[in-house]
């Protein structure tokens, strides 16, 4: 398969010459470079997949099981905007397990994955024009989402040598007077950096001070391998923190599409207002089936989370003996590794590691323009292939 570098990562044009012009929204919105890298890879049979950030495990039978009989039963039919209480109710008191905090299950909003509760959420808190604060590198969806909804992204740079964690001094900086939105997400998509507590009452003090809303992407919150998660939450004392969670990551349940945003009761009142025209509702059998895995067994969060703490620890080793730096992650299942020294962008780097190699990984610069020098790897991948796809990228760093 001859690939082209050059036009890779490039979006193509509509040919409408003859027509107005579709949404300028969307023809100017560059397409997320994991899903590019995705589509290649899945063109390639034999491809090693390190690119996408998907359990390599099955959903478990309990849960599938939740769902098929919850159809049997004619529980296909629409349900409140918000989710079937039952789910509600038992995130509820999961929450408030979690946070220390009372929370109600009509301030749950049972959502299309968290990408549907995102999307909800900044339509709900933000009009065209408005500024939100996004750290670098971050995942692009949240780009992508507020480009389409017309606010603008203030970008503020982490890095390795300060653990890829913010400071208030740098979210001081890039405050204006339009800003409205200070997006958090602990444990990080790339680097699996983790928020410590104090960091995050730091945080929350700084939005309360502006008087604007953070939006906390926890998505990760039960895979942590060195240290507890801190719910950010646990320090709103005001209702300006909005909770983005999901079944997908914590279950291996990234197909059945279900997520939730818990907000205070007047917010979460205007999001399950905002999927009325949107997605109404998430499909009723995949509640139930979220219902199961939230108050069923957890051995298998256990031993996912374990399983990525191993790979983590047999990956760092492979490329710190073979001299390729990484970011040791506490949290999430990725790996954030800088192919600096061999000599080309992260994008040359991707192109030719599945050109020659047939292992797909994630150019840094899809999760900000400065990450040049950096690749994304999935934990979540066969810990056999895993680790052939990892020497395959340190023979390509050393070519």
């Amino acid at each position: 398969m001859e690939i082209a570098t050059t036009t890779l990562f490039v979006e193509p044009k509509c040919n409408c010459a003859t027509m107005k012009q579709p949404s300028a929204a969307i023809t100017s919105m560059p397409r997320s470079g994991i899903r590019v890298i995705m589509d290649l890879a899945m063109a390639m049979p034999d491809c090693i997949r390190l690119e996408i950030g998907e359990p390599n495990f099955a959903t478990a039978p309990h849960i599938i099981e939740a769902s098929h009989r919850a159809a049997l039963d004619g529980q296909t039919k629409y349900t409140d905007n918000s989710g079937i209480i039952g789910l509600r109710e038992a995130i509820a008191e999961h929450r408030e397990i979690q946070t220390g905090a009372n929370v109600q299950p009509e301030q749950v909003i049972v959502t299309s994955g968290a990408m549907g509760a995102l999307f909800s959420t900044f339509t709900v808190l933000l009009d065209p024009g408005d500024e939100v604060i996004v750290f670098n590198p971050s995942w692009p969806n949240y780009q992508m989402q507020l480009q389409l909804i017309g606010a603008t992204p203030v970008m503020v740079a982490t890095s390795a040598a300060n653990g890829y964690l913010p400071t208030v001094e740098q979210l001081e900086a890039a405050e204006t007077s339009r800003t409205k939105v200070v997006v958090v997400n602990t444990p990080s998509n790339p680097t699996g950096a983790m928020i410590d507590g104090d960091r995050l009452a730091s945080l929350v003090e700084f939005t309360r001070s502006i008087d604007a809303y953070l939006v906390a992407d926890e998505v990760y919150e039960e895979i942590v391998f060195d240290k507890l998660h801190v719910p950010t939450a646990s320090h709103d004392t005001d209702g300006r923190v909005v909770s983005i969670h999901s079944f997908s990551k914590t279950y291996a349940m990234t197909g059945w599409r279900v997520g939730y945003a818990v907000a205070s009761p007047d917010l979460a009142s205007l999001i399950r207002k905002c999927q009325e025209p949107t997605i109404g509702c998430v499909n009723a059998p995949a509640q139930h089936a979220a219902l199961a895995a939230l108050t069923g067994p957890q051995e298998m969060v256990d031993e996912m989370r374990n399983a990525y703490r191993e790979r983590r620890d047999i990956v760092l080793d492979l490329l710190d003996r073979a001299g390729v730096p990484a970011f040791k992650p506490e949290g999430a299942f990725y790996m954030w590794v800088d192919i600096s020294k061999s000599g080309r962008t992260d994008a040359d780097f991707a192109v030719d590691l599945i050109k020659n190699h047939k292992v797909a990984v994630v150019p840094g610069t899809t999760f900000g323009a400065e990450n040049t020098g950096r690749v994304r790897i999935t934990l979540a991948a066969d810990s056999n292939e895993l680790e052939e796809g990892v020497r395959r990228l340190i023979s390509e760093v050393e070519r």
